[in-house]
This record gives structure tokens, C-alpha cells and sequence, in this order.
């Protein structure tokens, strides 16, 4: 299967996830799509591995590996980009697949949010390291459905630790902050 087309199909598996969310067609419907599913399912699984097939990138030293699981329809996909001043920063809309409180994103989303761009900011340093504490304050609600901005800054780095901040907000006002000690691993 070509990138573009392995793109195609975890697109076209989002979609589908959040319809299957949202829908309210009646039973008889939903009996006929499940049969349908199920076969696809099934025809997929005939040549599945046991992880999810890695994007096929250049081995570059800054490359975030989290931008390689662009193949994972459950994973939040996230175009991150890296201005100038060092940080790192991304806009995302949130759907209903990511509800926790009626209208407002689930707050363990947040945190995954900020996990993930925390740790590909440093991981876009070249440093390979997991997270070693992650401290996440609720300012207010997160709303779905509407652009949300994400952002992430190193504020310290001293021996195998690596201490990072960050934030979501809407329409300019944060919702969510974050901060996370990130612990330096030998590379294998």
C-alpha cells in the first residue's frame, strides 16, 4: 500500500469512527453498516501486523518520532511547527469523538494533547526521552469544534532532564497548562 493511499484509509477511518459517534440512523441501518464493517475488518486483518505500520521518513536527526504515527487513525493527528523562538506549536478542532463534559474536550485528551507536544519538542532536539512527570492545571472548560491552539516552550535542560511547558487556548485564553519533566534514554 502507497503512503498516500495508507493515508487515505486512516482518514477515511477518523471519518467513519466520528460518524459511528454521531450517527442516528435506525437499528435495521446500523445491523446492515456493521456487516459491512465486520467483512472490512476482516479482509484487513487477513494481513495486519502487531504495530502500527510506521511512516516511512528520512532518518534525520530532529525528525519527532510521534509525527511518524501518522498511520494510527486513533492517534490526535498534529501538524506541528517550530517557529523561530524555539517552541513548538500546533492547531487542532477537537470532535465528538473527544467529549468528556457535554460541548468540552475530555480533559484526558488535554493531557495527551500536551504530552505529545511537549515531548515532540524535545524530541525534535534530537534527545530521545520519555516523560517522566506530567503536571496538567484545568483552567476552563476546552471546547470542541473550534480551533484550539497548542503550544510548548523547553524552560530547562540540565543533565538527563528536560523540563518543558505548555498550553492549549481558545480565542486566546488558556484552558488548559502544562508541565513536564522529560528524562533523557540511551539511545539503542
Amino acid at each position: 500500500m502507497s503512503h498516500r493511499e495508507r493515508e487515505r484509509l486512516v482518514e477515511a477511518t477518523r471519518a467513519l469512527a466520528h460518524a459511528v459517534a454521531v450517527t442516528e440512523v435506525p437499528p435495521r441501518e446500523l445491523a446492515r453498516v456493521t456487516e459491512v464493517l465486520t467483512s472490512l475488518t476482516r479482509a484487513l486483518e487477513k494481513q495486519a501486523g502487531t504495530r502500527c505500520v510506521p511512516l516511512p521518513v528520512p532518518q534525520t536527526v530532529g525528525v519527532p518520532r510521534l509525527l511518524l504515527d501518522r498511520y494510527n487513525p486513533v492517534h490526535v493527528p498534529l501538524d506541528v511547527s517550530f517557529p523561530d523562538d524555539g517552541g513548538a506549536e500546533a492547531v487542532v478542532v477537537m470532535n465528538a469523538l473527544y467529549e468528556g463534559p457535554t460541548n468540552s474536550v475530555h480533559g484526558g485528551v488535554s493531557a495527551l494533547l500536551m504530552d505529545n507536544l511537549l515531548g515532540i519538542l524535545v524530541q525534535s532536539r534530537g534527545l530521545l526521552c520519555v516523560t517522566g512527570t506530567l503536571t496538567v492545571r484545568y483552567l476552563s472548560r476546552t471546547p470542541l469544534e473550534r480551533p484550539l491552539s497548542l503550544r510548548s516552550e523547553i524552560v530547562a535542560h540540565s543533565g538527563r532532564k528536560v523540563t518543558v511547558r505548555g498550553w492549549i487556548s481558545c480565542d486566546g485564553v488558556r484552558t488548559v497548562e502544562a508541565e513536564a519533566v522529560f528524562i533523557e534514554v540511551p539511545h539503542r
